[in-house]
């Protein structure tokens, strides 16, 4: 063979990187060497990386499973034990003495709560497919709604309730007096739950999560077993929340203890939990037995009969010129309360003590109590109840309606222009949908209010304002005024105004909230003295109905008391129809006594000149027309008999009794419903 065919076979043998080097001098020799070297380096460092991925991928130990669901089940029953003692040692405001009190005392209800919790995370974890994301998760928001209950509860004394949650684009308002500090807390003690749940999801899949490479899409997002375990956790929630959201007896429920009079008391007997499912399942206002077209029909065919059989009453327009309907917030009687709550500074109500000596005036029996307001008002101004529905008819029943005829629908088939005044925000419990379907043409609420006079520093403007824009209207329009007006002065939080000087201390305790709004109470009382004069030199002949929406949620001693007698002062709150013109009530002093000691009420009989019913605030609407002698809808000849029969109707006041069912109780039961909620076969409006 040639040495040239020996050269060719030496370099067709060679090595390829060999084949493709030049012959160059030694410098160049030694710069491929170097070139070569740092290439094996790469080459050995991108393999011992491979290598350590491959030793992770070796290291991780997927479980099987069953094993991996049973895990999950056990992690979820600890973490909703945990989490229904967090719940309600938090509704009880921190206190561990009455939590462990409530779970040594009610071991079932406390098991029942955790089986609803334990459901609730488990359709969670079956939507989410995340253990540990669902355990964060339900912590925080149990924080959060727990949160927001104890505030709640810190300004009104009552607990959160389903119906809170329709007022959800209103909770700016409420923020004003919640402590800033607390909000921010709760907020990074929320991030950083989530936070530390979702990193501890991610490392418990790198450690035991299984290899989803190469499965079917089915099959790596695990979609028959989540499908199984959805239904199966969704089916025992329904099953578990069921007998409480619809009332229904089952053996195991012996122990539930279900209040509708009292929501504080409900959640104190059976706890959050289980209150707030029970308030859950009122949402909604349910039919009544016996409803339907022909019963209706029948029902408005025999009140209106009597309205037609009544001639002697006038048309509104020719009693009055002026009708005026004032809620005046949080406004009671200091001079009820003197067996816990005595005082020194004398009467703080002067104004109204005179009132009561020369006009129709009496004591109304709030169904409310320190809050809810709207349902007050609602009842006031429909002549409609809240007592079957026990909920809030101006987020749930009334924007839904066409219209309800109430004191300012009617004044308005008189020619009356009609006015609301609120000194507040106007979408509060939504009074801007809902007034208009009530009869009112224009709303005037704070934003919209010429005056502007506030208590020192509290938040609200002082009934003084509501009045002088009341007295504006009045005066400044020629035609028949109709106006309903709500005031804030007295609303918690009672220490707003910060009254430097307090002139009602209270002789046995300490209480500063109970002592301010005693002074609260005072100021109100002289500028409800100045717009009542200013009423007398008005040239229209005027009436005003007045009322307390409801007590101050801090006379515990009450609320709270074992005896009826004293739990129903913490709900009795003073009204009157005054007139600049001459007009008297239809009963006596001596007969009022009398009433107020069949319903079991003498402690009021010791207050002098009370010449109208104790009544629930349906009653009062009624109880103005019949003053006046005035044209009224027929309706409210159904109410003649109800407020004659059945005057409280409310759930604190028969508190584990029900009233007795007469013909016109159930025919007003049948009729708030179709107004409400129904078919509306009655159609006054």
């Amino acid at each position: 063979m040639s040495k040239k065919h020996e050269k060719n076979d030496a370099q067709i043998n060679m090595p390829n990187d060999a084949a493709v080097v030049p012959e160059v001098d030694d410098r160049s020799n030694t710069e491929t060497t170097d070139s070569h070297s740092e290439s094996n380096d790469n080459t050995r460092i991108r393999g011992f990386f491979k290598n350590k991925r491959a030793k992770r991928v070796i290291k991780k130990h997927p479980m099987p499973i069953a094993l991996r669901v049973l895990g999950s089940v056990l992690l979820l029953a600890g973490a909703a034990t945990l989490f229904t003692w967090f719940i309600l040692w938090r509704q009880n405001l921190c206190n561990f003495e009455a939590t462990a009190d409530f779970i040594n005392e009610k071991p079932v209800l406390f098991a029942y709560s955790g089986l609803v919790v334990f459901a609730i995370m488990a359709v969670i974890a079956a939507v989410t497919w995340r253990i540990f994301f669902t355990i964060g998760f339900s912590f925080a928001f149990a924080s959060v709604l727990t949160y927001i209950h104890m505030e709640k509860f810190r300004l009104r004394s009552a607990p959160l309730l389903p119906d809170d949650f329709l007022m959800a684009d209103q909770a700016r308002n409420v923020m004003e007096f919640v402590d800033i500090w607390s909000v921010i807390r709760l907020v990074v003690g929320v991030i950083l739950i989530m936070v530390g749940s979702i990193l501890l999801e991610h490392y418990a899949r790198k450690v035991i999560g299984r290899d989803r490479r190469g499965l079917p899409w089915w099959d790596r997002w695990a979609l028959v077993p989540r499908m199984a375990f959805s239904m199966t956790a969704l089916a025992a929630l329904t099953m578990i929340v069921r007998p409480i959201i619809h009332q229904e007896e089952e053996e195991w429920m012996e122990g539930v203890k279900l209040v509708i009079w009292n929501q504080t008391e409900n959640y104190n007997e059976n706890g959050f939990i289980i209150g707030f499912l029970y308030n859950l399942g009122r949402l909604k206002i349910e039919e009544p037995d016996g409803y339907g077209e022909e019963t209706m029909l029948a029902i408005e065919k025999k009140y209106n009969a009597l309205k037609k059989a009544d001639t002697d009453r006038l048309p509104l327009d020719e009693v009055v010129e002026n009708v005026v309907v004032i809620l005046d917030e949080t406004f009671y009687d200091p001079e009820l309360l003197t067996k816990y709550y005595s005082h020194l500074g004398g009467d703080p109500l002067p104004n109204l003590r005179k009132i009561f000596a020369e006009n129709p005036s009496g004591y109304m029996y709030s169904p409310e109590y320190g809050g809810g307001t709207a349902n007050v008002e609602f009842e006031v101004q429909t002549g409609l109840t809240n007592f079957w529905s026990q909920s809030f008819p101006y987020l749930n029943a009334i924007p839904k309606t066409s219209g309800v005829l109430g004191v300012a629908a009617w004044a308005k088939t008189f020619g009356f222009d009609t006015t609301a005044v609120h000194s507040y925000d106007g979408t509060m419990y939504k009074r801007n949908l809902v007034y208009p379907l009530i009869g009112y043409d224009t709303f005037i609420d704070k934003d919209k209010m010429t005056y502007t006079e506030r208590e020192n520093e509290s938040e609200y403007y002082n009934d003084r304002s509501v009045f002088n824009e009341i007295l504006d209207i009045l005066k400044n329009n020629n035609t028949p005024q109709m106006v309903g007006a709500v005031t804030m002065q007295n609303h918690s939080p009672y220490t707003g105004a910060n009254y430097q000087e307090l002139d009602y201390p209270l002789i046995n305790i300490e209480h500063h909230d109970l002592v301010a709004n005693f002074q609260s109470l005072h100021y109100a009382d002289q500028y409800l003295g100045e717009f009542l004069a200013a009423i007398d030199e008005l040239d229209e002949p005027t009436v005003v109905l007045w009322f307390g929406d409801h007590a101050t949620g801090v006379i515990n001693a009450y609320k709270e008391s074992k005896e009826k007698s004293e739990r129903d002062i913490a709900h009795l709150t003073p009204y009157f129809v005054y007139t600049n013109f001459a007009a008297k009530s239809m009963y006596t002093p001596a007969e009022i006594a009398e009433k107020n000691t069949e319903l079991g009420l003498e402690i009021i009989n010791t207050a002098k000149n009370v010449n109208l019913p104790t009544t629930t605030p349906n009653c009062l609407q009624n109880t103005m027309y019949n003053l006046l002698n005035a044209e009224k809808p027929a309706m409210f000849y159904l109410l003649d008999a109800v407020c004659e029969e059945t005057p409280v109707l409310s759930t604190n006041y028969f508190w584990e009794k029900t009233p007795t069912y007469t013909t016109a109780l159930r025919d007003y039961q049948l009729t708030t419903y179709d107004v409400l909620a129904g078919q509306h076969y009655w159609d006054e409006h």
